[in-house]
């Protein structure tokens, strides 16, 4: 049997893809919880994050 070649791409910077696209439903969903959980009060913070994508990690 022939072996099937595996590789997952990580682009959290939006270089290869529009990171937002899975990056914004990902934060609602992960804020609603800890909203729930009582760890996070106010709205999610997606603008903060927004602006840090394409940014260095040296920057951040």
């Amino acid at each position: 049997m022939r072996e099937i070649p595996f590789a997952i791409v990580f682009d959290m910077d939006g270089t290869l893809f529009q990171t937002e696209t899975v990056l914004v439903p990902a934060l609602h969903k992960t804020f609603d919880r800890l909203r729930r959980e009582g760890l996070w009060q106010g709205d999610t913070p997606v603008g903060k994050y927004l602006q840090i994508l394409g940014v260095p990690v040296s920057e951040v």
